[in-house]
């Protein structure tokens, strides 16, 4: 069966119409039964409201027909309100089973068990075979693992009429009773009578295999009665993967994904069946998910990184792969890519240094990164000997480089000039740890890129401080 046809089709038989006229007080007992069925389908189903207002309005129309309170209480059972309603019916029609019988229901959930004794006695009085409310004993006794009783109330029913909930009880305790083959049978013709039955659904399918003629029909009514279950609508899913229906499994896991706390399992699955259908926003969105689920994994992060190219999205790729390299700092192939991507932006200084640093690692990229780093070094025409002693020692120096890199340029550039502002952070052993640019009116880039990394890489005195060198560069050449 195919699984979609399964279930869409569950939803249909629950979404028609209501009624236009519901059996009344002297109905005979299946009839009333298959409405009040027909209400509690609806709740399972999330369409009980509009059940709830078209009985109201048929209630208004007929206010003396008291069936039709006894559907609307229905509609908000087992709650406080159903009781309260089923209540004032009670004090109005005192001799209606249908309202003792629904009162025992409630008792029965609420595990007050003297009280749903005492109601569902009272529904049988007039009639000793009402058999709801014997089916609704023997759920009492099954429940206090009655087992002998529980069966012989079941039975009894039975014996009265072929009812869905009694086929349902019964193959419940034969279950308990360690009869699998005997429940499997009762448990079959329960839900062939009424598929709404999420307990006894659930036990069937324990018992069943996939090969089961009914085993897909039955799996997807558990999953569309209980959405909140895991557990079954991750078996949907997977029974649809293996099926070859990866669209039909994906919305399944899209369920699951939904009801909050994933795992990473789920969301690997998931991003990976993306990939493979070429949906690159929803596979973007599951890697998402699978990077904050597994913190310490620079793949997802990767991946992203790259998805986000593909938009040309600058930005995002370079967040990606900085998270990337929180996780692991010694990627030289992301330190690689972060330069080149710096060099998309025009910002070559931020490269060398993304590049130099991906050069000292020994994971692959690392040579690329040595290449990328020389062709900016020579670009900037960095000093062959480091600057190297006191601060002004050092400024002299950078100066100087700095000085005839200068005079070249101005040769195709006659124009060139201004001051470059440059700010250095020195450790107290001496190490530059910090060398920015603070202004820059000269506006050429391998100008600003010497002084940046002639002032990093020399060696300063081994003293804690923090020095702005400034260089004017055209008519004087001084700093401080």
């Amino acid at each position: 069966m195919n699984l979609r046809l399964a279930a869409g089709g569950l939803l249909l038989a629950v979404g028609t119409a209501w009624a236009a006229d519901p059996p009344g007080v002297g109905a005979p007992i299946p009839d009333v039964m298959k409405e009040l069925r027909r209400i509690e389908s609806a709740a399972w189903h999330g369409k009980v409201d509009a059940a709830r207002i078209e009985l109201q309005n048929l209630q208004k129309a007929r206010p003396n027909e008291p069936m039709l309170r006894v559907y609307v209480a229905w509609c908000s059972m087992p709650t406080d309100d159903a009781w309260n309603q089923l209540k004032n019916i009670s004090q109005i029609f005192p001799d209606l089973a249908w309202v003792h019988y629904g009162m025992g229901r409630i008792y029965i959930g609420w595990k007050m068990r003297d009280l749903a004794k005492t109601s569902l006695e009272s529904a049988l009085k007039k009639d000793p075979n009402f058999y709801p409310a014997i089916v609704a004993q023997g759920d009492l006794h099954r429940l206090k693992d009655e087992l002998t009783e529980a069966e012989a109330r079941y039975r009894q029913a039975l014996s009265i009429a072929d009812d869905a909930e009694a086929h349902a009880g019964l193959g419940l305790v034969l279950l308990k009773q360690g009869k699998p083959e005997a429940a499997k049978a009762e448990l079959s013709t329960a839900i062939a009578l009424w598929a709404d039955q999420p307990a006894a659904l659930r036990e069937l399918l324990t018992l069943q295999t996939p090969t089961d003629a009914s085993y897909v029909k039955n799996l997807t009514a558990l999953a569309e009665l209980q959405p909140k279950d895991r557990d079954v609508r991750r078996k949907v899913a997977t029974l649809k993967y293996d099926a070859g229906d990866k669209k039909g499994a994906l919305e399944e896991y899209e369920k699951l994904i939904k009801l909050g706390n994933p795992d990473l399992e789920l969301a690997l699955r998931m991003q990976t069946m993306y990939r493979e259908l070429g949906d690159a926003e929803a596979e973007e969105r599951l890697t998402t998910v699978v990077a904050g689920l597994d913190r310490d994994s620079v793949a997802p992060m990767i991946r992203l990184a790259e998805l986000r190219a593909a938009k040309k999205d600058v930005d995002g790729t370079e967040k990606n792969l900085l998270a990337a390299i929180e996780r692991n700092k010694d990627l030289a192939d992301t330190w690689l890519r972060l330069g080149r991507l710096s060099l998309e932006k025009n910002l070559p200084i931020q490269a060398l240094e993304r590049f130099r640093v991906g050069a000292s690692k020994t994971t692959p990229g690392a040579e690329d990164c040595k290449t990328e780093a020389a062709k900016l070094e020579e670009l900037f025409k960095l000093p062959t000997k480091r600057a190297k002693g006191s601060v002004d020692r050092i400024y002299s120096q950078v100066a100087t480089s700095l000085d005839e890199l200068f005079r070249a340029r101005k040769k195709t550039n006659p124009k060139l000039a201004g001051t470059l502002k440059v700010r250095v952070k020195v450790t107290a052993e001496g190490v530059v740890e910090l060398a920015e640019v603070m202004e820059d009116t000269v506006g050429d880039a391998a100008l600003a890129g010497h002084a940046v990394f002639a002032l990093k890489d020399a060696e300063f005195e081994k003293k804690r401080r923090e020095p702005v060198f400034e260089f004017e560069l055209g008519p004087a050449t001084k700093g401080k």
